[in-house]
């Protein structure tokens, strides 16, 4: 019986050493994995729907670009495309996919027919230089201003042309 209380002993002591070496900070010149992902829980609002008679270059800056902000949510995004939001949806995420999306600050806004206004500026893609951009068509639909659907699917035939049938 002595010896089965020695052996219990020393298993339990030898239990608590690995339960606290594995506790234990360990090396301190171990490096950690700095490419963990994080998925927010928060998304970022989308913007305020655009109902004015003509929208703004600021307007439309920011109305193009949250339609590639992955911090807005899809369907928040969908709603900014021309076209009803069940079909637009995937389209948003295809869109919204670009592995280097740029960034578009329009400078001037163009009405060309009723409903219909084209936006230039210049675009920002990473380490570039600003380069000009437009015109980028956008449309009237629901009384509200919305990236033209047409223009979307130009973009994505290449990449993704079986969203926009």
């Amino acid at each position: 019986m002595r010896v089965r209380e020695v052996a219990l002993g020393a298993s339990s002591v030898l239990a608590i050493a690995i339960a606290a070496c594995a506790c234990s900070p360990g090396d301190e010149a171990e490096s950690r994995d700095p490419s963990v992902f994080v998925q927010s829980t928060q998304f970022a609002p989308p913007p305020a729907p655009i109902t004015d008679p003509v929208p703004t270059a600021e307007q439309l800056t920011a109305l193009y670009n949250a339609t590639t902000n992955y911090s807005i949510r899809e369907e928040d995004r969908a709603r900014l495309l021309e076209g009803p939001s069940d079909q637009t949806l995937p389209i948003a995420r295809a869109w919204g996919a670009q592995p280097s999306p740029q960034y578009i600050q329009f400078t001037t806004v163009e009405p060309v027919g009723p409903d219909m206004i084209n936006a230039t500026g210049q675009g920002h893609l990473e380490r570039m230089a600003p380069y000009p951009v437009g015109p980028i068509p956008f449309v009237r639909s629901d009384s509200e201003w919305k990236l033209s659907r047409a223009f979307v699917c130009g973009g994505l035939f290449l990449v993704a042309p079986q969203v926009c049938d």
